[in-house]
């Protein structure tokens, strides 16, 4: 069985490679997904080459990446002076436009605009501070996504560390 190691750890690098990719795909819970697969890793392993001090840095990165939707459209409505309606309907602009116009990156990128241009506009009737808002949404969602792959690039980092310094 320890022969098969060298083989299981080159398939989950491998893997974990995998996840991290998938990051770059919008709609997918980024840090999650290369978390997940370092975790299975390390309860299959008996972590013995992902230590559970590690664990606990993926896991510190994997929430702050899963909360981020939650925590950074507060920011920006803080700092851009967009409403919490905004950001919400940014979010929700961001989902349909994920759906209804399938392209990657470029329908969330759209549907995010768009629903905050669309809330701004119902609720406040003024087209310049709807611009004001779409441009705010667009930073925040940029951020977002750089943010996303950071933090799921960090996660495999720090797992690859933890495999060279256990081997």
């Amino acid at each position: 069985m320890d022969n098969l190691q060298p083989i299981t750890t080159l398939l989950v690098i491998i893997v974990m490679i995998g996840s991290f990719l998938l990051s770059f795909i919008p709609i997918l819970p980024g840090p999650i997904i290369p978390w997940v697969v370092g975790m299975a890793f390390g309860i299959l392993n008996g972590w013995q080459r992902l230590t559970p001090a590690t664990a606990v840095v993926m896991t510190a990165l994997m929430v702050i990446g899963a909360t981020a939707d939650y925590w950074r459209p507060l920011l920006g409505a803080k700092t851009g002076g967009m409403t919490c309606r905004t950001s919400l309907g940014s979010m929700i602009g961001g989902i349909a436009g994920t759906v209804l116009i399938p392209i990657p990156l470029l329908g969330t990128l759209i549907g995010c605009i768009a629903g905050a241009l669309v809330v701004e506009l119902l609720q406040f009737g003024d087209l310049r501070r709807a611009l004001a808002a779409g441009q705010v949404a667009l930073k925040l969602f940029i951020i977002g996504y750089a943010l996303n792959i950071a933090l799921s690039f960090a996660i495999l980092l720090t797992f690859l560390i933890s495999l060279l310094t256990t081997a």
